[in-house]
């Protein structure tokens, strides 16, 4: 929702003529927001809660990265499972299969499990990655859109197309 705005703004204002933008809110997406939020929105109180065992955590180094200013450490994620695994799992892909039968739902994501769950590992597990937006500020955007509430709208709009279940709830808790 927010590139949308953002392209919509650009397009319309001449000194941005030519020009490439990131968009991003600025917010980080924590975890212990992010499935809390999500979980409500369907109904349930069923979420895991952070893994405090040091021997359960998977760190990923990427080595000797450059950092954005070119000094500090490179940054490291770290996790205890991953939506990839997670959807190799036989009972996941059952309990989709049912939701898909109540909820007449078009789109089976375990079919290409690498395409699918894969990209949701970078976007679940990346969020706390940032963009600037600083050329688009100082050029004069001033526009906001926040992660939950442009998530719920994507889940939304997503139902309806019959690709998830329908949201239980009527908005989203916003992200201040």
């Amino acid at each position: 929702m927010l590139t949308g705005y953002l392209s919509e703004w650009a397009v319309l204002e001449e000194a941005c003529q030519n020009q490439k933008f990131n968009a991003s809110d600025g917010c980080p997406l924590p975890a212990n927001r992010l499935w809390p939020e999500l979980a409500r929105w369907y109904g349930t109180e069923s979420v895991m809660r952070p893994e405090l065992d040091e021997s359960k955590i998977i760190t990923v180094d990427p080595g000797n990265v450059p950092t954005p200013l070119g000094y500090g450490p490179s940054q490291k994620t770290r996790y205890t499972w991953t939506l990839s695994e997670w959807a190799t799992k036989p009972e996941n892909h059952e309990a989709w299969k049912e939701i898909m039968s109540n909820h007449s739902l078009t789109l089976d994501p375990f079919e290409d499990i690498e395409s699918h769950f894969t990209y949701g590992d970078g976007a679940a597990f990346g969020l706390s990655m940032q963009l600037s937006m600083n050329k688009a500020k100082y050029m004069g955007w001033t526009g906001h859109v926040d992660t939950l509430e442009s998530l719920f709208w994507a889940f939304g709009e997503s139902s309806k197309l019959k690709m998830l279940p329908p949201l239980k709830v009527e908005k989203a808790n916003p992200l201040v």
